[in-house]
């Protein structure tokens, strides 16, 4: 401090919103305006920018965005809109503890349902899922998913003629992910090479590429290791990814047979990074408030 004695300075807390300011004289005004909320949701301004552009104090706007959020009644989508036939399910974790699970007409570009969750489990999607066909009426031809064994049963059981197209992206980054960036057996290389766009866009080719591939390498898939009484499969990973492109064959392809059916979900991708690029600005926010953001964001954003 250059020998001087640091200047203190006296503080004083408010007994409405029991923060703690400088100025004695200070008062608390109560902002009566939705614009600044409005601007906050939509437009992505942050606090700082808020106070700046608006001439208010930061407490003001703070107070006035969590009032605002505290009596949020829009908790769902109620808006009943016209030929959802083709839909995209996925879940995104905005926190530790909250799964937000999303479901989305691709077509219209438009959030039909979401709920919050503390995971992706089969009841929560059957009963989503029952919602949109017993009350709103949708008859869904088509689910586009990145998979899961609890949406593909939920699907299955409530929309039991609806095609289930499975993410071709998410295929290609599974694989991708079990294979090591420069994979030494000819197995390896085999797979990595088999897994691309061009091959899924014929159904027969790749499913004959597919079948001679593990023709030609079953001896290898096959290999044990044993140790003392125990013994297990060597090459466990390329059994899981060659388990997982098998047992999602008959969900790949019908994106070639109709147009409108996606083969990826990276349109609601999209739409759960954006969100979760908003929302790690507001991760100050309380978990009933985060909340409260969330719903109005999506709700605002189909309007």
């Amino acid at each position: 401090m250059n020998g001087k004695n640091p200047k203190w300075v006296q503080k004083y807390r408010c007994k409405k919103c029991n923060y703690s300011f400088i100025n004695k004289k200070r008062k608390t005004p109560i902002i009566k305006t939705d614009k600044i909320f409005n601007d906050r949701l939509k437009e992505w301004y942050s606090s700082r920018q808020l106070w700046l552009q608006k001439s208010k104090d930061p407490i003001d706007v703070l107070n006035n965005i969590r009032e605002h959020l505290d009596n949020n009644l829009i908790y769902q989508i109620d808006i009943v809109f016209d030929d959802v036939k083709y839909v995209m399910i996925d879940g995104t974790w905005i926190s530790r503890y909250i799964c937000l699970i999303i479901y989305y007409d691709y077509v219209n570009k438009k959030v039909i349902r979401f709920w919050f969750y503390d995971a992706e489990r089969y009841k929560y999607i059957e009963n989503d899922l029952i919602a949109l066909r017993d009350a709103f009426k949708y008859e869904i031809e088509s689910f586009v998913v990145d998979w899961g064994k609890a949406i593909k049963k939920a699907i299955e059981k409530v929309f039991p003629n609806a095609k289930i197209q499975r993410c071709l992206t998410h295929i290609k980054r599974y694989t991708r992910n079990t294979i090591s960036k420069k994979p030494q057996s000819n197995c390896w290389k085999g797979l990595k090479k088999l897994i691309t766009f061009k091959n899924f866009k014929n159904e027969k080719l790749f499913i004959k590429k597919f079948n001679l591939w593990e023709e030609k390498y079953s001896d290898f898939l096959n290999e044990r290791t044993s140790n003392l009484n125990n013994s297990r499969y060597t090459h466990k990973k390329l059994r899981s990814a060659k388990s997982h492109i098998k047992n999602s064959i008959p969900y790949l392809f019908h994106c070639l047979k109709d147009d409108n059916i996606k083969k990826s979900s990276n349109d609601l991708e999209w739409l759960n990074w954006v969100l979760d690029s908003h929302i790690f600005s507001h991760r100050w926010l309380r978990k009933d408030r985060l909340i409260s953001f969330i719903s109005l964001w999506l709700y605002n954003r189909n309007l």
